[in-house]
């Protein structure tokens, strides 16, 4: 115990000084001009919106397409005519007929790699360590996933390919003079060629590593954008999609065989002729609800630019195809937060933590919807704008009612799809009957209303189709949240 004196000479022995931040006297913020102000700020922001570093790099590649998707929008709207328009993005809707082939297996894999990744660890080697049986199932997981992907590969070439020539042949004018079929037998070849690495990415971000695979997706968009826009402005038309997604896949597969080659070598060097994994008793049953759901997917976001491309020709349906994209872009943007979400949600549901769930969902839904709502209106009012200034680049969008109805029907997908993503996380599809209902029903509604009303029409039955959807969907997922988790 310390004597009186001993006490005395420790209180009055001089202290070094202590370095604190400049701060403001009332506010206790860092003081104006002080770097650590603006860092602290940011801190602030990101803890509101809940910006963890998966979403950081998702918001980078979305900020990066924020600002890339607009310049592609003038490059189309400067370098390609109006016909030629329609035939670049109704080449998007044909080519994603690939998801008849695919059946909705990405999001399978990744659903059932983030149970696997449960009971696993990352090493510093890049390379998975824990539990011997979780690392068998997901070799034999990953080897059925790259057979399965290679016959959907084989099958674009041999059914989605030729389905796009007679297409294409039937409904475009001979005196249009557009060269579309060298492009399109491109683009065909390299999405089947892009099946083929789909696995590998959605296996690794089941796995955890999100933020890695969105690190990658920015070099994809950065690299891919730019050869479109070089492509564009040589004059390179149709080829500029081609390009776009060749230049994707080239750099998707350098950094997976760079930064991951090992990982996925262990895998498939595996043994797994005695796994615990059965594909028809575990996975089929929850992918072929998911496929049904995808495939319904197709006739309700993917029908209208060939519909309108057959009934109003081209240039309908380039503004259609343009509407759709910046919505689309949208409704990305603000997915990233739920998307990021999937792996963790799907490791809660394994380790039954349902509070721990419900929470991080929740806040995960306001944060998201509020950047959509507020997206919107700046886009909203960009497009009243150049409406009202009769600016030419306003011509090639949608008239401002069919397009606010198309806004709004984004901000309800919104909803539905985050409800999905929480109730899928479980490895089950509740939504199979109400995908398939409103699958029919859009389909109908935009093959009814085309030909007689436009886009107009199909604007307005598609709102009409999601307005039932979410409500549905949301009984639904009252109903199986309360259940599952009782």
């Amino acid at each position: 115990m310390s004597t009186r004196s001993e006490t005395a000479e420790l209180q009055n022995r001089e202290l070094p000084p202590v370095r604190t931040m400049p701060t403001n006297p009332v506010t206790q913020w860092p003081a104006p001009g002080d770097p650590s102000r603006l860092y602290a700020l940011a801190q602030t922001v990101f803890r509101t919106f809940g910006v963890d570093r998966a979403i950081a790099y998702t918001l980078i590649g979305r900020g990066w397409n924020v600002i890339a998707a607009p310049l592609t929008i003038v490059l189309i709207a400067r370098f390609l005519r109006p016909e030629e328009q329609g035939f670049y993005y109704t080449f998007g809707s044909v080519i994603a007929m690939n998801i008849f082939l695919e059946l909705g297996l990405t999001y399978v894999l990744l659903q059932f790699a983030s149970h696997e990744k449960a009971h696993l660890e990352w090493t510093t080697a890049r390379t998975l360590s824990g539990s011997e049986v979780a690392k068998t199932r997901l070799a034999a997981l990953l080897k059925l996933a790259l057979k399965w992907y290679a016959v959907a590969a084989v099958l674009v070439l041999l059914l989605v390919l030729p389905a796009g020539l007679v297409f294409f042949s039937r409904n475009s004018a001979p005196t249009a003079a557009i060269a579309w079929r060298t492009p399109w037998i491109w683009l065909a070849t390299v999405s089947a060629l892009n099946l083929l690495a789909s696995p590998l990415f959605a296996i690794l971000e089941g796995c955890g590593k999100i933020s890695q695979i969105a690190s990658m997706r920015i070099g994809q968009s950065l690299l891919g954008n730019l050869g479109l826009w070089v492509t564009l402005l040589c004059h390179g038309g149709l080829y500029a999609g081609p390009v776009f997604q060749t230049t994707n896949l080239a750099f998707g597969v350098a950094c997976l065989w760079t930064r991951y080659g090992r990982f996925f070598r262990i895998l498939l060097q595996a043994d797994v002729a005695r796994a615990p994994f059965h594909w028809w008793s575990e996975v089929w049953p929850f992918q072929w609800r998911i496929a049904v759901s995808w495939i319904s997917g197709y006739f309700i976001f993917q029908l209208f630019n060939p519909v309108l491309f057959a009934s109003h020709g081209p240039v309908v349906a380039g503004q259609m195809g343009m509407s759709l994209t910046v919505c689309t872009a949208l409704l990305g943007a603000s997915m990233s937060w739920m998307n990021t979400k999937a792996s963790p949600f799907g490791v809660l549901v394994a380790r039954r933590r349902w509070i721990e769930l419900d929470t991080l969902f929740f806040r995960t839904l306001r944060q998201s919807l509020l950047v959509l709502v507020v997206g919107s209106a700046v886009i909203c009012s960009l497009v009243l704008m150049l409406k009202s200034h009769d600016h030419p680049f306003a011509k090639r969008l949608l008239p401002l009612f069919p397009f606010g109805l198309l806004l709004i029907s984004t901000m309800l997908n919104h909803i539905l799809f985050c409800e999905a993503q929480y109730l899928r996380c479980h490895k089950t599809e509740p939504l199979l009957v109400l995908s398939v209902v409103i699958g029919i029903l859009t389909g109908s509604s935009t093959c009814l209303l085309a030909k007689p009303f436009g886009a107009l029409g199909v604007s307005a039955g598609y709102l009409a189709c999601c307005t039932a959807s979410l409500v549905w969907g949301t009984s639904i997922f009252l109903n199986k949240r309360r259940a599952w988790h009782a």
